[in-house]
């Protein structure tokens, strides 16, 4: 009796924990930009544990801009190295794939330090400063990313929440805040899922609305200013 036990709770450590050593499952999404009401775009990516332990998460992002009566295709991948339990920024990688001068923008912390190296027209830029321990990087056109920021909101404590987002292009931070909205069902098309909102606040810049999931993956972002709706592929009616 005492050995079927041990291999009664040997069998649900096994089920409840995974396999000693094994990886997370990886994760992967796909959201569609609209601006002006129109489908501009569409953001696709992929997250995996490397052998460090550490969250990597991959983007290729491809938007349509229309100026006047012509349309210009923007491509571009990213790639971001997190800490996977703090899901604190280690490095981030941009990459244009259009264009001919292979621009780009390469973000590294070492330590207490940030540095931006930016590679523009085949002339390249250095700049470094003090990485704040509030500091998240959240690319103004680069979506997932809004992940990283809403799970470090603080829901015990709640109201408006201040971090510190540094933008790569212009080599330094601004203030960014969040401030729970509630739960709420959000209906898209046919379907209907629970949700939470937060308005989120580019301080002296632009604001909107943020919805998650329940596990604080983005599904809906809304930037009226700049009439920007980025929604989570499946939700999307196929008619629009």
């Amino acid at each position: 009796m005492k050995i079927i036990i041990l291999l009664t709770l040997a069998l649900n450590a096994f089920h409840g924990f995974g396999i000693v050593g094994e990886k997370p499952a990886g994760y992967s999404q796909i959201y569609v930009i609209f601006i002006n009401g129109d489908r501009a775009g569409k953001e696709t990516v992929t997250e995996k544990i490397d052998d460090n332990g550490d969250r990597v998460a991959l983007s290729d992002n491809e938007i349509y801009l229309v100026e006047g009566l012509k349309t210009n295709r923007m491509a571009f991948s990213t790639r971001m190295v997190l800490d996977d339990r703090l899901l604190k920024p280690k490095s981030y990688e941009y990459k244009y794939d259009t264009g001919t001068t292979g621009d780009s923008c390469n973000v590294v912390i070492r330590g207490t330090e940030i540095t931006r190296t930016l590679n523009r027209g085949g002339a390249t830029s250095t700049v470094t400063s003090k990485f704040l321990p509030d500091m998240v990087i959240l690319d103004f056109n680069v979506y997932h990313q809004y992940d990283y920021l809403v799970r470090k909101y603080d829901s015990k404590k709640g109201g408006r929440q201040l971090f510190s987002d540094f933008i790569p292009l212009i080599g330094n931070d601004i203030p960014i805040a969040l401030t729970f909205l509630g739960d709420s069902d959000l209906s898209y098309g046919n379907e209907s899922i629970p949700v939470k909102n937060y308005k989120i606040e580019f301080v002296g810049l632009r604001s909107g609305t943020v919805t998650t999931d329940r596990n604080g993956r983005l599904v809906r972002l809304m930037m009226p200013d700049q009439n920007l709706e980025v929604v989570r592929d499946d939700l999307i009616p196929q008619n629009r």
